[in-house]
């Protein structure tokens, strides 16, 4: 049985028929069939009104070349196209009876031009450095271009001379860790400091929730407290998406209702996000920005999921080259500059390769080399 997530095209792209239809061109009908796995398998949907022109929208929108319809409403994306022909392209389209989406096993296939994006560099860009990394990795990375990091800790993971020049950025990402936050930075030794870790985050779903009123409560006896001692910019607690309530936003309102600006303060808004979607992943930041237009937003932690490598890879660079755009944006964090195998289930995002001994092309693409 193919293992595919198929997922309702208007949660993943923008249909944009005209534009995609004077520049798609029909190949003809392939075979799909490849030891019971989808010969294009780069991205894969189900459109409930599917047409040639829909299928290449959402191919298109992941900066994917060649599209496939089969079954009158299934979607197939591939950098590269199927190679055995077949007759069995008979099957109305889902959304135009008048034209044919394929067939069983058999696909309709159309290409369409994508224009390529150049390589970038933003100082905007940090690492997201886990404990455990490898520290020879550092070296894939330049500070000239990726200036700072942080390591959801409270001390430095580098070792003297490594990546010396970026900036160390301290998290005090638990209520276990906030009183330790004066052990650790007594000397002043940091210019920023970052509030709590998605403690809008249930314990039964992985985090370490904390109240948005314990919470305020931390944050004036333990962060606050490092602005008039050492004149830091303060980070607020770092949220999920979730759009559950008590989550995320919600959260996070809850949170400034308690911690008002007569006994917090607070520079920027550090925000997470993950998920199938550029064009979700652009309306959440947009979003955030307009309930609290007075802060900068640093993303944090962000990354696609659910794509193949080629998919997860073009998205990352449509993606940066917009947080780039954005003013608000202050500084993001792109998840994760690890290896396939400690990628939390997103092994296609990762930006070191499984043998350590470079960068992937999504590493290359955050790094400004491709």
């Amino acid at each position: 049985m193919w293992k595919f997530i198929f997922i309702s095209l208007t949660t993943l792209a923008v249909i944009n028929v005209s534009a995609v239809r004077s520049s798609l061109m029909n190949i003809g009908c392939y075979a799909d069939f490849n030891l019971g796995s989808p010969v294009m398998n780069d991205a894969v949907t189900n459109i409930s009104s599917n047409t040639p022109e829909k299928c290449a929208s959402y191919c298109t929108s992941l900066s994917i070349a060649y599209s496939g319809t089969e079954n009158g409403n299934e979607c197939y994306c591939s950098e590269v196209p199927p190679t055995v022909k077949s007759d069995f392209c008979t099957t109305p389209c889902a959304g135009d009876s008048k034209q044919i989406c394929g067939g069983v096993n058999a696909l309709s296939i159309a290409f369409t031009t994508i224009p390529s994006l150049p390589a970038t560099n933003s100082t905007k860009r940090g690492l997201c450095w886990s404990w455990n990394n490898n520290v020879s990795t550092f070296a894939f990375f330049s500070p000239s271009s990726i200036p700072w990091l942080y390591n959801w800790e409270l001390w430095d993971p580098r070792p003297v001379g490594i990546y010396s020049t970026a900036e160390y950025i301290p998290m005090c990402r638990t209520a276990a860790n906030a009183p330790k936050i004066l052990n650790h930075l007594s000397k002043c030794n940091a210019k920023r400091l970052l509030g709590f870790n998605e403690p809008d985050l249930p314990e039964a779903k992985g985090g370490y929730y904390i109240s948005p009123y314990d919470t305020s409560v931390l944050w004036k006896n333990y962060i606050e407290p490092m602005k008039t001692r050492c004149n830091m910019t303060l980070g607020a607690p770092a949220i999920t998406s979730s759009t559950t309530p008590g989550m995320g936003i919600d959260w996070l309102q809850q949170f400034f209702g308690n911690c008002t600006a007569s006994e917090c303060s607070f520079d920027f808004l550090p925000i997470h996000w993950y998920g199938k979607s550029l064009k979700n992943f652009q309306k959440h930041v947009t979003k955030v920005n307009e309930l609290f237009p007075n802060y900068p937003l640093w993303i944090t932690e962000w990354q696609f999921t659910g794509f193949s490598v080629v998919a997860t890879t073009n998205l990352i660079k449509q993606a940066i080259q917009w947080l780039d755009a954005q003013n608000y944006v202050e500084r993001y964090a792109m998840f994760a500059p690890k290896e396939a195998a400690r990628m939390n289930s997103m092994p296609n995002a990762a930006m070191i390769t499984d043998d350590l001994s470079g960068l992937t092309n999504a590493g290359k693409i955050y790094a400004g080399l491709l």
